[in-house]
């Protein structure tokens, strides 16, 4: 065995402390989309509250409260459905079919994860374990291994080992024992995983310092572990005396890992091991490792003393390069701080025993002097190098370290001196010396040589970052330069664009449309525009109303105007045009600017496009301004006939094309004239509700015909069928058009997936359908794209968490969003608010409001109608009236029922007040709001449940509601009323007159009629009746409800039959495994708790907190629970 014994410095005093942790911390996925749960639409309750109903005496909030359970369980079968669906496996019988316990089961499942990995599937061995795990299989040493290699092949680069350390897991839980290979597959992906991240750390904190900016990720992946966990396999391998399949490679690694923070106990450890082992021997990469794990921990009599033992067997290792080892030497030197001892390996030691010598140590030591400021040695050692000719020239590399230096001194004659000595090499490795220049010219608004590197760079074939851009166009902004601005973002807008797809979200986005507001001129604002169009980036809607604003003051100033318009061409109209179709103007405003800009464009011999005059027709056919749409018609006749022309020039192009090729040319354009107005015309009908013939003009004009139809039309027809609910129009659309983007360029067809992967994903999530919503999402991210604001909100509006606290998804698609600089809507700030009032987070609902006035974006009524909510479920009066003041002085207020009817509940149900409720109300009819069904609910609680008590009053509503707004009673009408009666009044006659009056009414009882019934019965000691009310509603078709079985237990509980309480209790279950099945809520352990208290068995109370806990409740609602056993001991 080769070793180096005797050496006591680094091998006698080998002690393994606790440093190798036992413990696996996995990293917390940031893959928000993939955890997200789908709402389920028939449940109808959604709504989230910290607090038990018996703090406000509404039985109502536990019914809210337990709700979220329901989607608990939802949630976790619909994770494992998600699963078998996204590794598309399909398999020909079903597992779940076999039972558990069968060994039919086991056999099968290893048959196939075997033959899977065999076939070297990893996603079909996935599929496989998860679906046999989810059938109860019991997976063999050989499965796991099979998984856990499967997981290390599909993981991609860059992230984490979460999938296959929760398979390794579940196998030690399973009580499966690891082999030596198990640990080695582990221990390799760990150290890969390891050296990524070391990397991507390094990276990620020379990019801290270039721009100043924080990065999100850097915590998590500096929190990841992966040597500490891959130390604690290597230990518990050790122990379990499983090594066997550690080879040399393993052992190497495993030292060069520990050598990047000098971590010598445990490479001491390791290398003992090392000695030991039967399967591998070191090799000149072990000496190279244990010398950089010395180097760095500052012991060079250890480097020195390992070098001299690796010259000692050099002719006995395995065929290597020694440079590789005496270049570790120098390395080793550097890293210990001794450049002088670096020097003397490189120019004596090597050239001493012949070894080859380039300039890679040369510039580890370079680099090292530049950071410790030792430039003198650097000018020197450079010099030298540039003028003897016995030693390496310096190389790229050489300069690349020199530029950052001297960019970082700001010495710009010699940072610009090696610049320049780098322009004739190859630069494909130096971005980040090259940013590190532009970045400080930028600090200096030395703006002209920012921008020629940049250019420089992108020549180069480098990619460049938008945020490096963005600094260049701001160094000329900063020097008052903003032609020069306007000039260097186009272009570098466009550089940017080679190799990366600008959208919206872009920095550069961003940055084109705040200097379009800055700039303020018309022909500047207009072009900066029209660039972000060639990427399908449209105006705000201040943007709009800004270059809109420029554009009439110009016209106001005959001189301005002449000089204007003299740069203004088809291109800047259509321009303008889109200006007004995303401004916030009035209809009427929308019609005269359209036939403004049209009347210029004729003063000015332009011909507006084809597409302009179906798109401005069908918006006036929106707005029903039939006079404007005439007159626009009338005035654009003109130009008709040259667009027909137009068009049959282009089919006669086409035709000659397919005759020469004898196919249809791949050179034709995918969209020209005739598509566009085609497509014009599709929308158009399908305005009017023709779906299936607008789609039949798709397909037969344009598709058919190898064309592709025009982005916005597609994407607005996707829309609108969302808009009226047609969703299989949407599905429809989809269809016909996807398979003619393949014929867009690069750049139109990612453009145009943009558009219509946006709409999808839009049109399912608007129709709850999480699934396929997410599988836009992905089509979006394999594009590197993103959803746009409506999109995000619509996603989050179908979603619900199994925390019970939807605040969660919220902040999580927030940040998601905030973080790749997606622009929000009203719609997005909407939602995400209207999540966070649900679980009263009333300081993030109050942040958000104010963020989004403060970039510009207008709260509307159902924003305020949120806000105020949260106040209202926070119980804060003062703010809640002081928003709903300041929502009725907006001057853009649109008046709506939900906040009116916020207010009114506050005062019918958390501070009882009639006379407060019915002025809310009043005030509603000021603004001649239509009361909602809901709005008649609460006014009946308001007189019949707040003293002094009205049933009169409380009963009339149920005529006056139709009589008054057209609105037809509900069964939760009349079993408010019922409820009133029976049981806060105890008038079980009047109750049940009220039910007759229903019946006679044609009004079909429903759950919340029989709830409020056998509610009457049982708070009034009437078992019997309720019994046999109860089997009527089952016998007539009508289900029960958790809610329902709660009010037997507290009956049979406050009856002393505790045993029947049981009955109910034990006959519901935990998970809803058949469509029968009734799932125990919160409330519903909480009435069993209090049914054995009332009968002194507290003991049994203690293990429902037991069976609470083990059904991983929220803590908040365990916890109010067992406060009810507190309260009795006490």
């Amino acid at each position: 065995m080769y070793g180096v014994k005797g050496t006591s410095t680094f091998i006698n005093t080998v002690t393994k402390q606790g440093v190798l942790t036992k413990q696996f911390t996995a990293p917390k996925s940031t893959a928000f989309l993939s955890n997200l749960p789908a709402r389920q639409v028939s449940a109808g309750k959604l709504s989230y509250t910290t607090s038990r109903a018996s703090q406000f005496g509404q039985k109502q909030s536990n019914n809210e409260q337990d709700s979220n359970n329901h989607f608990q369980q939802k949630r976790n079968h619909w994770n494992v459905a998600s699963l078998k669906h996204s590794h598309q496996f399909r398999s020909n019988s079903t597992l779940a079919a076999i039972s558990p316990e069968s060994e039919e089961i086991t056999a099968l499942v290893d048959s196939r994860i075997r033959k899977a990995a065999m076939a070297k599937n990893p996603k079909a061995v996935v599929a496989e374990f998860v679906q046999g795990k989810s059938a109860g299989a019991e997976l063999s040493t050989q499965n796991y291994e099979a998984v856990i290699e499967a997981y290390g092949r599909l993981r991609k680069h860059n992230q984490p080992l979460t999938p296959m350390l929760n398979a390794y897991q579940d196998m030690v839980a399973s009580g499966v024992r690891p082999t030596s290979q198990t640990y080695a597959l582990l221990i390799r992906n760990l150290l890969n995983r390891d050296t990524e991240v070391n990397k991507t750390v390094s990276t990620l904190r020379r990019q801290i310092a270039r721009t100043g900016n924080e990065v999100d990720n850097l915590g998590a992946l500096e929190a990841e572990n992966n040597m500490g966990q891959a130390l604690a396999l290597f230990n518990k391998a050790v122990n379990e005396k499983l090594t066997q399949d550690f080879d040399i490679d393993l052992y190497n690694r495993l030292l060069r890992g520990l050598s990047f923070k000098g971590n010598t106990t445990d490479g001491l450890y390791i290398y003992e091991h090392l000695e030991k082992a039967h399967n591998a021997n070191p090799n000149g990469s072990t000496f190279a490792a244990l010398m950089a794990l010395f180097g760095s921990a500052g012991d060079l009599k250890a480097v020195q003393e390992c070098f001299n033992e690796y010259k000692s067997l050099a002719k006995k290792l395995p065929h290597h390069d020694a440079a590789y080892v005496y270049n570790a030497l120098v390395y080793a030197h550097v890293n210990a701080g001794d450049l002088a001892g670096a020097l003397d390996v490189v120019e004596n030691v090597m050239v001493k025993d012949k070894v080859n010598v380039t300039i890679i140590p040369y510039n580890k030591i370079i680099r090292n002097a530049c950071y410790v400021g030792n430039m003198e040695t650097v000018d020197k050692l450079v010099t030298k190098l540039e003028t003897d000719g016995s030693l390496p020239k310096p190389d790229v590399n050489t300069y690349g370290i020199l530029l950052s230096t001297y960019a970082r001194m700001e010495n710009f004659e010699k940072a610009s001196k090696m610049y320049h000595s780098m322009l004739n090499l190859d630069l494909s490795k130096q971005y980040g010396h090259l940013a590190n220049y532009v970045y400080a010219c930028t600090g200096k608004k030395m703006a002209d040589e920012a921008y020629s590197a940049v250019t420089a760079m992108r020549e180069h074939g480098l990619d460049l970052d938008a945020n490096l851009c963005k600094n260049v166009v701001l160094a000329f902004v900063e020097s008052n330069r903003m032609l020069d601005a306007v000039e260097a973002l186009k272009s570098l807008v466009s550089l940017h664009a080679k190799s990366t797809f600008v959208d919206e979200n872009s920095p550069l986005a961003a940055l084109a449309l705040d200097l379009t507001l800055k700039c303020n001129n018309l022909t500047s604002a207009v072009s900066i525009l029209q660039t972000l169009n060639i990427y399908s980036i449209r105006p705000t809607a201040t943007v709009s109303a800004a270059v809109l604003q420029m554009y009439h003051d110009a016209k106001v100033d005959p001189n301005q105007w002449k000089k204007v318009s003299e740069n203004l061409n088809s291109q800047s109209f259509q321009t303008l045009y889109e200006t007004i179709f995303r401004s916030d103007s009035s209809p009427d405003m929308f019609c005269q600017s359209a036939l403004d800009l049209l009347k210029d464009m004729h003063a000015l011999n332009l011909t507006p496009p084809a597409s302009l005059y179906v798109r401005v027709s069908a918006r006036m056919k929106k707005y029903g301004e039939p006079t404007a749409e005439a007159r626009w018609k009338e005035e654009f006749a003109p130009y008709l006939s040259a667009i027909s022309e137009q068009i049959k020039h282009d089919q006669e192009l086409d035709k000659q094309v397919k005759n020469n090729s004898g196919a249809e040319s791949t050179g034709s354009p995918s969209i020209n004239l005739e598509s566009d107005m085609t497509s014009g015309e599709a929308l158009k009908i399908a305005m009017g509700g023709h779906f299936d013939e607008a789609i039949d003009i798709l397909n037969t004009k344009i598709v058919q015909k190898g064309k592709v139809p025009t982005p916005e039309v597609i994407r607005d027809m996707i829309q609108l069928s969302t808009k009226v609910g047609r969703l299989d129009a949407a599905e429809k659309i989809f269809a016909t058009v996807d398979g003619s983007l393949s014929r867009l360029d690069r750049h139109h067809k990612n453009r145009t997936v943009y558009m219509v992967y946006n709409a999808m994903l839009v049109a399912y999530a608007r129709n709850s359908d999480l699934e396929n919503a997410k599988v836009f999402y992905d089509k979006l991210r394999k594009h590197d794209l993103y959803p746009d604001g409506d999109a995000y909100g619509s996603l989050l509006a179908c979603t619900a968490n199994a925390t019970t606290d939807e605040s969660i998804d919220a902040l999580a698609i927030y940040e998601e969003a905030k973080k790749h600089n997606v622009r929000p809507t009203v719609y997005f700030y909407n939602v995400i608010i209207s999540k966070l009032a649900k679980c009263r987070k009333i300081e993030p609902v109050l942040q958000l409001f104010e963020e989004m006035k403060q970039l510009g974006i207008a709260p509307n009524s159902i924003t305020y109608a949120s806000v105020i909510s949260t106040c209202v479920r926070c119980s804060s009066e003062s703010r809640a009236t002081r928003f709903f003041q300041d929502m009725i002085s907006s001057p853009k207020y649109q008046p709506r029922i939900g906040a009116y009817n916020s207010m009114i509940q506050f005062y019918v149900q958390q501070r009882p007040n009639r006379e407060k409720a019915l002025e809310y109300f009043n005030l509603s009819k000021k603004f001649n709001l239509k009361p909602s069904h809901h709005t008649y609910k609460l006014l009946i609680e308001a007189y019949a449940n707040i003293p002094a008590y009205d049933m009169l009053a409380a009963h009339k509503l149920l005529s006056e509601m139709y009589k008054r707004h057209g609105l037809k009673p509900t069964a939760i009408h009349y079993a408010t009323l019922i409820r009133s009666y029976g049981c806060l009044h105890r008038d079980v006659k009047s109750a049940f007159a009220v039910y007759k009056e229903m019946k006679k009414a044609g009004i079909k009882a429903d759950e919340t009629v029989y709830q409020a019934i056998l509610n009457t019965y049982i708070d009034n000691n009437d078992m019997k009746n309720a019994e046999t009310l109860y089997k009527d509603m089952l016998s007539e078709g009508t289900h029960s409800s958790p809610y329902i079985e709660n009010l037997f237990i507290t009956g049979y509980g406050n009856q002393k039959d505790v045993a029947k309480a049981e009955e109910v209790f034990n006959k519901m279950t935990d998970a809803k495994m058949k469509k029968s099945d009734l799932v125990r809520e919160p409330s519903t352990y909480e009435a069993m708790v209090q049914a054995y208290l009332n009968n002194s068995q507290e003991g049994k109370a203690l293990e429902i907190i037991d069976l609470m806990r083990a059904r991983d409740f929220p803590p908040k609602v365990v916890d109010g629970v067992a406060q009810l056993i507190q309260n009795s001991s006490n």
